[in-house]
């Protein structure tokens, strides 16, 4: 058999290959993030999970939100409130942003709290070809914000509303 014949096949079978697997490879981090959030393995998550990028994008969406609230403020005791805001808020994602945390956001439950077998019910939403974003059923416009590194996939923050109607 002449070799220019098999290459071409072979060639075409790759592409297929490599199209198939940049496609379904979303699914694979986060069917790895699931077993990871179930068999309590905060190693296994971490491999899957910027936290300090995690941590840093919801620092800054909790600083932005606060800014704002305080900007409305005419007394001057909005300035003073996020002066004493704002170090309360980086303690608290730092202690939020840990993998029993980022189960709780798929679970809607606090930390420590939620069903870990509700992670079963998490979708992926396609942003393009190299971001995704995980939610929860019932809540597609929230979750784990995840964007391709090299042939893989890393959490790298979390998108939730905290401008939410009272």
């Amino acid at each position: 058999m002449d070799t220019r014949k098999l290459l071409i096949p072979v060639a075409a079978g790759g592409l297929v290959l490599a199209l198939a697997y940049a496609w379904f490879s979303p699914y694979l981090a986060l069917r790895g993030i699931q077993r990871a959030i179930q068999g309590n393995n905060p190693s296994a998550l971490e491999r899957y999970v910027d936290f300090p990028r995690v941590r840093e994008s919801l620092k800054a969406q909790f600083n932005r939100v606060l800014l704002e609230e305080a900007s409305k403020d005419d007394t001057g005791f909005g300035a003073l409130g996020l002066m004493l805001a704002g170090p309360m808020v980086d303690r608290l994602v730092d202690a939020f942003v840990t993998p029993e945390g980022l189960a709780s956001v798929g679970t809607g439950e606090a930390p420590q709290q939620g069903d870990l077998e509700a992670v079963r019910d998490w979708g992926v939403q396609r942003r393009g070809f190299s971001e995704v974003l995980v939610h929860r059923k019932g809540s597609p416009g929230e979750g784990l914000v995840m964007e391709r590194r090299g042939l893989g996939w890393k959490v790298v923050r979390l998108q939730i509303n905290l401008n939410k109607p009272e």
